[in-house]
């Protein structure tokens, strides 16, 4: 049993973090997994150290020539599934497949997003077959599989949780208790209230819109500081607007794809900016750590945060009125503390395991030999 996880993205991001979280589900179970992933990428080094089996590749040449160099790994690691995302993903999977003469393709769609199937996609659907993973029934909704397509499947994305919360939210006794520290949830601390500020893969002009509002912030919460989480590739551009609005001596800087745990100990606030699954995970993370989630109103946060619990959800405003919105938060003690153990009760209802037996049948259907010529 052998699946590998192919990877274009040169840098960390949500779609490669659950790819990680499936292979370690996977592996769990008996299967032997491997990643491809851009040689000497953020993402390389960043699967290695977690422990995966990463396979460095050169990204030159068309589909073709990624196809052939894919092929050596199907045929050396004798894999049976190449898991993928995009279009382009899709083709070079089905080209490496079709020249090893084995395997199919499991097609995952990010969190929030429909399947859309370009030219490479529908090209891909014919040199190989392919199975498809969806994170929610909604995304999926309305979707015609492709001819010759494999099972479709939703498996949704988690988070680590405490087993005696996930009992109390499945037995539905009483409040979730929040943790002995408290200063450990997100509890404004002696230095001040702290934001953890989320921002994605391109999202550029909404974190402008955020910088602005904490300058508007400043004056008026002289202790308020930031710990802001974003790609690499946007982090300079990031200080010098910053460092032009004047606040750049209130934040600090994570190049991440997602906060990490010693970020959201001392938060009091995630705000999220985000798509897809950098949008799932981030919210996702400050649930877990008990932090109350600020975001953009759409159908994706809208399945993990409900408004006025667990966090505060707003149709897209301008930078005055997100912040007359944290700073309302920070000016309830009480409320804060009450969203703090929401937000964990709601991280129980997403556990890591809730996905694994999707990922297994969809794995298993895609191993089936008779389904390997599309």
């Amino acid at each position: 049993m052998r699946a590998c996880f192919v990877v274009h993205g040169a840098f960390w991001s949500g779609a490669t973090r659950a790819f990680a979280e499936a292979a370690s589900l996977l592996a769990s179970r008996g299967y032997e997994t491997c990643f491809v992933a851009p040689a000497g990428s953020e993402a390389e080094r960043r699967l290695g150290a977690a422990g995966h089996d990463v396979i460095g590749m050169a990204e030159r040449g068309g589909w073709l020539r990624a196809g052939w160099r894919l092929r050596g790994v199907v045929a050396r690691r004798l894999s049976e599934v190449l898991f993928v995302h995009s279009d382009r993903e899709h083709l070079t999977a089905a080209a490496a497949i079709r020249f090893a003469g084995r395997g199919a393709v499991v097609r995952r769609t990010s969190a929030g997003e429909r399947l859309s199937l370009g030219r490479d996609g529908r090209l891909a659907m014919r040199l190989a077959g392919t199975g498809f993973v969806f994170t929610h029934a909604d995304d999926m909704r309305g979707m015609t599989p492709p001819r010759g397509a494999l099972a479709a499947h939703i498996a949704p994305p988690g988070v680590p949780v405490p087993v005696d919360l996930v009992t109390s939210v499945a037995g539905a006794v009483g409040t979730p208790r929040p943790p002995a520290h408290p200063t450990a949830v997100g509890a404004i601390t002696s230095e001040g209230p702290r934001l953890v500020v989320c921002i994605g893969a391109d999202r550029r002009r909404e974190a402008l819109v955020t910088l602005r509002a904490l300058a508007l912030l400043a004056p008026r919460i002289p202790a308020l500081r930031a710990t802001v989480v974003l790609p690499a590739a946007d982090t300079d551009a990031m200080r010098l607007e910053a460092a032009a609005l004047g606040v750049a001596e209130r934040l600090d800087w994570r190049a991440s794809a997602g906060p990490a745990g010693d970020t959201l100990d001392q938060a009091a606030l995630a705000w999220v900016i985000a798509n897809a699954d950098d949008a799932a995970y981030a919210v996702l993370d400050a649930l877990s750590h008990g932090v109350p989630v600020l975001g953009e109103r759409t159908p994706l946060t809208a399945r993990f945060v409900e408004d006025g619990v667990s966090g505060v959800l707003r149709h897209r405003g301008d930078e005055a009125e997100w912040a007359s919105v944290v700073a309302a938060l920070l000016a309830q003690p009480e409320r804060a503390a009450a969203m703090r153990a929401a937000a964990r009760g709601a991280a129980a209802r997403f556990p890591l395991e809730a996905g694994a037996d999707s990922w297994l049948q969809v794995t298993e259907a895609a191993r089936d030999r008779t389904r390997w010529t599309a």
